[in-house]
C-alpha cells in the first residue's frame, strides 16, 4: 500500500546527513522512514488549539543546506486539518526557492466537511516535478486489507521509485489490482455516501466532547478524527489512554505518538458505526468524569 511508498521516497531521496521536514504532528511513518534512510527529521509545528494552519515563516526558518525534503499529509493524520490553497502556496514557494521535494499524503482527499475544498499540491505552478504524491484504497473506499495505493510523480522521480518498488516489493497482488481499478472507474456515489455518514459522526463526537468545558480542540474538515488537547487533566496521554482503555474499554492513540505538538492529546477516531461511536463517547465521559 501507500506505507512502502513513505519508504522508497526516504530511501530513493535522502541520504545519510541530510535534513527532512516534517509537518508537525505527523502521521509517524515519515519520522521513522526518514531516520531508516539515516536522515534527520525536522519537525515543524503547523497546527495550534485554534486550529490556525502552516506558518510559512516558521516552517522556512527551519530550512537548511542540509533540507531536501518536506513531509505533510493533506488532509492531516491525526488532526483532520485540511491545508486552503494560501497554505500550500506557502510550502510550494519555499519547495521552490530551496530545491526541495515534497512528499504530500493525499489519502484522506476525499473525506472532506462543510464545503472544504482539498487541493493537490502538486497542481500549482512548479510542482509536478517536485512532489511525490501518494493516495490509496484503505480510507475512501474501506479497502484496508487491500493493502494497494499509488504514486504519481514526474517520470524522473518516478524512475528511481519504480527501482526501490521493483526490489521491495516487485508489485501488488493482481486481485488487489483489478479491486483498485474497479474502486477508481466505477461509480463513486458510495464514497459520497461513506462521507455524509462520517460528517453525521463528527457531528456527534463533536456534540459530545463539547460537553466537557476544559477540552480544547480544532473542528476537522477532514479525514476521521479529532484530537482534543486532555493537558487539564494532569495525566499523560500515554496514560490517559490507558485510563480509558481499561476503565472504558474504549481505545484511542496518545497524542505523542504524532509528534510533540501530540502531547497531552488523544487521537479520537469516528471510524466505526454511529452506534458503536455514541457508545464509545458515552463510555469516555463516564470515565473523565470519575477524574476531572
Amino acid at each position: 500500500g501507500s506505507q512502502e511508498a513513505m519508504l522508497i521516497a526516504s530511501l530513493g531521496f535522502l541520504n545519510a546527513g541530510d535534513e527532512a521536514i516534517i509537518l508537525d504532528p505527523y502521521y509517524p511513518a515519515y519520522y521513522e522512514d526518514t531516520l531508516l534512510a539515516e536522515a534527520l527529521p525536522v519537525p515543524v509545528p503547523f497546527y495550534g488549539k485554534n486550529g490556525h494552519g502552516l506558518d510559512v515563516e516558521a516552517l522556512e526558518s527551519r530550512v537548511t543546506a542540509k533540507t531536501r525534503m518536506i513531509w505533510m499529509c493533506n488532509p492531516s493524520n491525526p488532526t483532520g486539518y485540511v491545508f486552503s490553497k494560501q497554505d500550500l502556496e506557502g510550502v510550494a514557494d519555499i519547495a521552490n526557492r530551496h530545491d526541495l521535494l515534497v512528499f504530500a499524503d493525499e489519502i484522506y482527499e476525499k473525506i472532506v466537511y462543510d464545503g472544504a475544498r482539498h487541493v493537490s499540491i502538486g497542481s500549482l505552478p512548479g510542482m509536478e516535478e517536485r512532489t511525490i504524491t501518494v493516495n490509496g484504497f484503505s480510507k475512501a473506499y474501506a479497502m484496508t486489507g487491500w493493502r494497494i495505493g499509488y504514486v504519481a510523480a514526474e517520470k524522473r522521480v518516478s524512475a528511481t521509485l519504480r527501482k526501490l518498488h521493483y526490489y521491495t516489493a516487485l508489485c501488488p497482488n493482481a486481485i488487489s489490482q483489478k479491486a483498485a481499478l474497479a474502486a477508481l472507474t466505477g461509480p463513486q456515489h458510495c464514497v459520497r455516501e461513506m462521507v455524509l455518514e462520517y460528517g453525521r459522526r463528527r457531528r456527534l463526537v463533536l456534540s459530545e466532547l463539547g460537553r466537557v468545558k476544559s477540552l480544547l480542540y480544532a473542528v476537522p474538515k477532514g479525514a476521521f478524527y479529532v484530537f482534543p488537547d486532555f493537558s487539564d487533566f494532569e495525566m499523560s496521554d500515554e496514560r490517559l489512554a490507558e485510563y480509558l482503555l481499561k476503565n472504558a474499554g474504549v481505545a484511542t492513540a496518545p497524542g505523542s505518538g504524532f509528534g510533540n505538538m501530540g502531547k497531552g492529546h488523544l487521537r479520537i477516531s469516528y471510524s466505526v458505526s454511529y452506534d458503536h461511536v455514541k457508545e464509545g463517547l458515552r463510555r469516555i465521559l463516564e470515565a473523565l468524569s470519575r477524574i476531572m
